[in-house]
């Protein structure tokens, strides 16, 4: 019985630890964003927050509106996505869902909060947004 139970914790640490979503630091990210093929980025917080201020190049899929923009992300499937919110919760629900589609996803460290903080640049004019 105790044989059985060990297994059973252990197979859902497994799923849950396939589930996570790799990191990507906030100078990785930087330094990818100059690449010949940079990541696409995905802010998921809501329109009014990204107008606010997001990273270069963002583009707006708020997290709880993934099946309004799902033929936008069908288009991003062969991309790696490096996605953020605020300070992490929406990011990991929109991650767990695309999971789910075989994305390939990135967490930015820190989320937007942790940029901000580190006075990482911000746009907070023209924004890329996708339609609603």
């Amino acid at each position: 019985m105790i044989r059985i139970s060990i297994f059973v914790l252990l197979s859902v640490f497994c799923v849950v630890a396939q589930a996570a979503t790799d990191i990507i630091s906030q100078q990785a990210l930087l330094c990818n964003q100059m690449s010949a093929r940079p990541h696409v980025i995905v802010d998921v917080r809501s329109a009014t927050e990204f107008e606010a201020g997001h990273l270069k190049g963002a583009i707006n899929i708020p997290f709880d509106l993934i099946s309004q923009h799902q033929s936008l992300l069908d288009t991003l499937k062969p991309e790696t996505l490096v996605v953020y919110c605020r300070s992490g919760r929406r990011a990991a629900i929109f991650e767990q869902a695309l999971a789910e589609q075989a994305f390939r996803l990135l967490h930015l460290r820190g989320d937007f909060r942790d940029w901000q903080a580190a006075q990482l640049p911000v746009i907070t004019s023209n924004p890329v947004k996708t339609e609603q």
